[in-house]
């Protein structure tokens, strides 16, 4: 009996050694984790400073317009054929075409101010009526459309383009437009930067006004440029030659001013007077 009571003894023991050598590398192991992630003062005062959540500010809109006349001609045109075969319509098309450009260069438009657009060759259908009463559909032919892009800084030369065009063979007037150039706009755009960021900042000094607050600093400044739209003049249709030449010799095309505007997003920090 008390060989039993003493082996008991001795098994107990050495649970109570085994847990407790266990709890203590849990311990340390726990200790040098909390070590390892430890972090440091310096860093928590920069995230603080960085992202203070109690910071105050004030978000303004401001904007600056200017207009200016357009320095670019884009005038689309083009020949559209029909005749019984594909190759017949293109060499009809092709030869009107190359009649074309050749006027428009003689007059003063250079080659590399005109480029192909659009280009279409597409079936000519027609339905008749069988002996049953249904209707089915032929082919009859084809029809090729080569559209032209000119677009020049010629500014005032619509209408000469228009009349040289048509007169040598051009039978479709699709649209006169006039814009910015992309380095016009540009540089307006840029002036504009300065008057949107000077419209922003006054807005906010009016509006914390009453709230007897200031304009310590700017968090962020956002830039949106915009151009408006520039004059259109749709003429997409087809025209009979000597129709269309008559129409455009008795209307006047004008171009008129574009506007640019500059829009800034500014955030600026804030405090009491």
């Amino acid at each position: 009996m008390d060989t039993r009571i003493n082996i008991a003894v001795i098994i107990g023991v050495v649970f109570v050694l085994a847990f407790a050598v266990t709890l203590t590398q849990y311990e340390n192991q726990a200790k040098s984790q909390d070590e390892e992630f430890e972090i440091s003062e310096e860093l928590i005062t920069h995230w603080i400073e960085k992202y203070d959540p109690s910071e105050n500010t004030i978000s303004v809109t401001g904007s600056a317009t200017v207009s200016s006349e357009p320095d670019t001609l884009i005038v689309v045109l083009g020949v559209e054929s029909e005749a019984k075969t594909a190759n017949e319509s293109l060499s009809k098309n092709s030869n009107s075409l190359n009649s074309v450009i050749s006027s428009l260069t003689n007059s003063g438009i250079s080659k590399d101010d005109i480029q192909t657009s659009n280009f279409r060759i597409n079936p000519l259908y027609d339905s008749i009526k069988d002996s049953n009463g249904n209707y089915q559909q032929i082919l009859i032919g084809y029809r090729v459309s080569n559209i032209l892009s000119i677009q020049t800084d010629k500014i005032d030369s619509a209408g000469n383009i228009i009349d040289v065009a048509v007169s040598s063979g051009a039978n479709r007037v699709d649209n006169v437009s006039f814009q910015l150039s992309d380095d016009k706009s540009q540089k307006i755009s840029d002036s504009l930067i300065a008057n949107a960021i000077t419209d922003a900042t006054q807005k906010a000094k009016k509006a914390l006004v009453p709230l007897k607050q200031q304009i310590v600093g700017v968090k962020s400044v956002i830039i949106h440029d915009n151009v408006m739209p520039y004059f259109d003049s749709p003429m997409r249709s087809s025209f009979d030659g000597m129709v269309m030449e008559s129409s455009m010799k008795s209307a006047p095309i004008m171009s008129g001013d574009e506007e640019i505007r500059t829009n800034v997003s500014v955030i600026f920090y804030i405090a009491s007077e």
